[in-house]
């Protein structure tokens, strides 16, 4: 991670997965259907293969770069009561993105995210439907948080 100009931050990711139906990402799982019977982790097999990857680094979550956007948080009814904070695009689809931010989101709020577009600026709103702090070492050494939003 590098800081930017604009003091947010530079993150790459790897390997997030947006449903396409634009369900929650807890509930994402894809399943085998033939059971692999036990782990053996003190097979000397598979220690040797964890440790030709510890060092793997996947770049990029999703088919597109990361985007800086400013979000805004409605905190009430009131427009007045209106937040706007920098955050990162880092996975969309049509009904769901994902946000990395410095704080974390709570589940239902009403998030606006702000990013450009066609030459202009552009805002999509959406639902908190899951954030949870990073679990990456560098995503907890920056303070991290993954948000997943469904898309009005």
């Amino acid at each position: 991670m590098t800081p930017t100009a604009a003091g947010l931050f530079t993150i790459a990711y790897a390997w997030v997965r947006v449903p396409s139906n634009g369900g929650s990402m807890s509930h994402y799982k894809s399943r085998s259907d033939v059971p692999v019977g036990p782990v053996d982790w003190n097979d000397p097999r598979l220690s040797s293969l964890l440790e030709k990857t510890a060092d793997w680094r996947l770049d990029n979550r999703s088919n597109q770069p990361p985007q800086e956007v400013q979000i805004q948080i409605n905190s009430g009814w009131a427009t007045t009561n209106t937040v706007s904070k920098p955050a990162l695009l880092v996975a969309r689809n049509e009904a769901t993105m994902v946000l990395v931010t410095r704080f974390p989101i709570q589940q239902g709020e009403h998030v606006g995210v702000n990013g450009l577009r066609d030459g202009g600026t552009h805002i999509v709103w959406g639902k908190v439907v899951e954030g949870r702090e990073g679990h990456r070492t560098e995503d907890r050494e920056h303070g991290l948080f993954l948000n997943w939003l469904r898309l009005d």
